[in-house]
């Protein structure tokens, strides 16, 4: 396969290029190897690319049916990290708890930690012994929960995705610590760059901040990262300070 990859030098250049690699994972640990830690990696992995996909796809197949039988328009499919959709007081309860609400499994709870891209991490160092368990908890399977809140649902279904990706680490060569290692850099690298993009935003001239706005967002989008809020000046009912937040309502007249 071949992979379009993006990344900043130590000078905040922004370059791209192109790896061959078996699979996703594999051209991380290339490009890791050779020095480039890539923010975004752009590409389609065929069916084969892990050992076990051709199984793995039967079995997950049959899942998928029995799941839609028992619990009717309910979807259990693994899916890409992604901004959570729906009630931000369900999402920001399960932040707030570490997901200890939600998610049984330890290993469950901590790569639920990087599911939103580019969002601050409060995590704890990891021990020997939970690095075991976490081992041991990845040949299980997500525990689903029919007719649960949709914000679990689709937690659950990205943490699936992301232990599938953890299993491909793996089985390229790679382990348990050195995957969350990787987890930690990619987290770190999408906060940046939208801490960057913001600030590219609000140092545009005022006339070329709009579509400096959107050109960003569009990349933010793209990179499932939170887009930004409109910033001041755009929208003459709301002011947002320099980190998105809104911070006033304007009540001049117009």
């Amino acid at each position: 396969m071949k992979y379009r990859y993006f990344y900043q030098t130590k000078e905040n250049e922004n370059k791209e290029g192109w790896i061959k690699a078996r699979s996703r994972e594999n051209a991380y640990a290339l490009l890791r190897k050779s020095g480039i830690r890539p923010y975004r990696l752009v590409g389609d992995d065929p069916l084969n690319w892990r050992p076990y996909a051709v199984g793995a796809a039967l079995v997950l197949l049959a899942t998928a049916l029995a799941a839609a039988l028992l619990s009717g328009r309910e979807d259990f499919r693994p899916r890409p990290r992604a901004q959570l959709e729906g009630s931000r007081e369900v999402i920001s309860a399960g932040v707030y708890s570490g997901w200890t609400n939600v998610l049984s499994s330890a290993l469950d709870r901590r790569l639920a930690l990087y599911a939103q891209p580019g969002r601050f991490v409060d995590k704890s160092p990891v021990s020997g012994e939970e690095l075991d368990l976490f081992a041991a908890e990845l040949g299980q399977e997500v525990q689903h929960v029919p007719g649960e809140p949709p914000e679990h649902r689709m937690l659950r279904n990205i943490v699936a995705r992301m232990r599938e990706d953890m299993r491909a680490y793996i089985a390229e060569g790679g382990d348990v610590a050195g995957y969350l290692e990787f987890l930690d850099e990619r987290q770190t690298q999408e906060r940046e760059f939208r801490e960057k993009a913001l600030d590219a935003v609000y140092r545009a001239p005022e006339s070329l901040r709009e579509r400096a706005w959107l050109g960003v967002n569009a990349r933010l989008k793209d990179m499932g990262i939170e887009p930004l809020a409109r910033p001041t000046g755009m929208d003459g009912e709301r002011e947002y300070g320099p980190d998105g937040v809104q911070t006033s309502t304007s009540r001049t007249s117009r």
